[in-house]
């Protein structure tokens, strides 16, 4: 069960970092005039940014219940590997040799501590 909650909190973590990055391409403006402080944010900025806030709590819920050293390593792998496979597709980003070669390292890692003794 804690493996599904990890993977949830990962899954809004990008979820939350990718709508906001396209929200933002939308209209994302922070402007002071007249001593008034204006913000103006897309909805889909404001969704990302609620998404990533409930990945935040459910990782608190993550720290409490598991090992932090083991927890740390496999979430930022795994948002890692996700937020890469994001911006791909996504926003058709390029993913160079040494990029790739990263995530099969990542990738390993994360095997690496999940083999059991």
């Amino acid at each position: 069960m804690t493996i599904v909650i990890l993977l949830i909190y990962a899954a809004m973590s990008v979820g939350g970092l990718t709508c906001f990055k396209l929200g933002s391409q939308q209209a994302l403006s922070l402007n002071v005039t007249g001593g008034v402080l204006s913000l103006q944010i897309s909805g889909l900025s404001l969704i990302g940014m609620t998404m990533y806030v409930m990945s935040f709590l459910i990782y608190l819920g993550l720290v409490s219940k598991m090992q932090l050293g083991y927890l740390m390593p496999m979430t930022t792998g795994i948002v890692y590997i996700l937020t890469m496979i994001a911006s791909l597709v996504v926003f058709h980003e390029t993913i160079g040799p040494l990029k790739a070669v990263g995530v099969v390292l990542v990738l390993c890692g994360i095997v690496l501590m999940n083999i059991k003794k």
